[in-house]
């Protein structure tokens, strides 16, 4: 509402006026008022959205944090901020914005030492008994931990800002939001999942008391590993930017952050490709990647068709069809291990990802749905453009275009052709070992200070082989004429 409240009650009382009611200003106001406190007392989930943006802004009111825009979780992010460069011998908080976090935050720091003591209870958790048998593994989980974890300083925990951070990625990412997630208590996790479904069996009666037991059947297993890669955003700035400076590039910062999480979280679930050599790279066929490009973390959705399983791509070599679009859902039935990933009971969970090129050609076929036409009561995922046939299609920028085999060149100009990923949502997860991390340091050679953004996640890819090849949760149509 963007009215006050006195616009309100003058809004009633014009209102009742026009009907012949003469119910002086005061009375509204009771009933109101009246009316309201029943309401909040009825529902808690209402009580406590408006109660909390009036304790979050009312401390701020008058404060240079309140003139700039600033809310609870830019306070929060600033704070962390100057409290890093006070540790390294720079300017910190100013007495304002210390007294502003303690009057809005609940957060608290926590000693890097006390959260490595956690990374380890948690290790520990997973391996209850060390055995001759896990001790190799239980050693490397240890390692790993010691190795990726060795941070320094305080770590802010309970911060609203980095809740904001992520939310605001999500909300952006058109992919990571349809996936199923899990919080990894060890740098590698392993899923279990199921293979070959144990057979039923025709039997006759059990007559005798010494009748033979009925034939054993087994139930296939298997596990999918995932690892826990680190990502970074890696930003300077000079020392001129002190606190006064920073102040108005605070929400900025942090929203150029949430779009740069959930840009790069999408292109690496659809675009991972760990293959670091001159060729190859569905990103890069025909140059070496740079070692820190983002898709080498792990493979992801795209290579599962392209590259894993090749019985799980189609060369369209022309324009796309409708009947292109729903041949990708043949492919994706398992027949050896019975499961249909192509027609699954949930429309939603089959989704097409496509191009914003390739989506404006798919819009123009005759058979395809629009979101116009969907209706007022239709659920609509995030840069959802249309459905083939129940299935929702994904218009994202972080489908590349490629050359007429499905990956990127080096040279901008070859690529010129779009493709279309079809996928099972079930059948991958997004594991997660740290949410979002901020630090900074001083660099006192340039005058400069640095902050980084660090997160480490994994993709985990069902297959019932273990293998790669066995993934059939994945299509790709390549080689589309735009």
């Amino acid at each position: 509402m963007s009215m006050t409240i006195d616009e309100f009650y003058r809004d009633i009382s014009a209102r009742l006026a026009s009907i012949g009611e003469n119910v002086s200003e005061e009375k509204i106001k009771t009933l109101v008022d009246s009316a309201v406190a029943a309401r909040l007392a009825q529902n808690d989930d209402l009580t406590r959205k408006m109660r909390f943006g009036d304790a979050n802004g009312r401390p701020l009111i008058g404060s240079k944090f309140a003139r700039w825009g600033l809310g609870l979780a830019d306070v929060e992010f600033l704070y962390d901020l100057m409290c890093a460069r006070r540790d390294q011998g720079r300017q910190g908080p100013s007495e304002e914005l210390t007294r502003a976090f303690g009057e809005i935050s609940e957060a608290y720091y926590m000693t890097a030492e006390q959260v490595r003591a956690i990374d380890r209870s948690a290790i520990d958790d997973l391996f209850p008994r060390v055995t001759k048998r896990n001790r190799a593994e239980y050693e490397r989980a240890i390692r790993a931990m010691d190795t990726a974890e060795t941070g320094f300083g305080l770590q802010l925990v309970g911060a609203q800002y980095v809740g904001e951070l992520w939310e605001a990625a999500r909300q952006q990412a058109m992919l990571l939001p349809l996936l199923n997630s899990f919080e990894m208590t060890a740098p590698t996790a392993y899923l279990p999942v199921a293979a070959a479904l144990p057979e039923m069996l025709f039997v006759g009666e059990s007559a005798t008391y010494n009748a033979s037991d009925y034939t054993t059947v087994k139930t296939g297993s298997n596990r999918v590993t995932v690892t826990a890669a680190k990502l970074v955003i890696h930003q300077k700035w000079s020392g001129e930017m002190e606190e006064d400076s920073i102040i108005p590039f605070v929400p900025f910062l942090r929203a150029q952050a949430a779009s740069s999480v959930g840009y790069y979280s999408d292109s690496l679930l659809l675009n991972g490709d760990d293959t670091n050599a001159a060729t190859g790279n569905i990103n890069l066929d025909d140059a070496d990647p740079a070692d820190t490009k983002h898709y080498l973390a792990f493979d992801g959705i795209r290579h599962a068709g392209i590259v894993d399983n090749t019985g799980n791509k189609s060369d369209m070599n022309g324009a796309i069809t409708y009947a292109a679009l729903l041949g990708a859902r043949k492919r994706m039935i398992d027949r050896t291990y019975l499961y249909d990933w192509g027609h699954p009971i949930n429309p939603a969970d089959l989704v097409y990802v496509t191009s914003p090129e390739v989506a404006a050609n798919i819009d123009g076929l005759d058979q395809v749905i629009t979101v116009d036409k969907y209706g007022a009561n239709a659920t609509v995922l995030a840069g959802e453009v249309s459905r083939i046939g129940r299935h929702p299609l994904i218009s994202t920028i972080a489908m590349p275009l490629t050359e007429a085999d499905g990956k990127s060149s080096t040279t901008g100009g070859n690529n010129t052709k779009g493709q279309v990923a079809t996928f099972n949502r079930n059948g991958f997860v997004v594991g997660w070992r740290r949410r979002v991390r901020l630090e900074t340091e001083r660099l006192p050679g340039t005058d400069q200070s640095r902050i980084v953004y660090s997160l480490r996640m994994g993709l985990g890819r069902y297959t019932p082989t273990g293998a790669a090849s066995g993934i059939e949760a994945a299509d790709v149509i390549y080689n589309i004429t735009l």
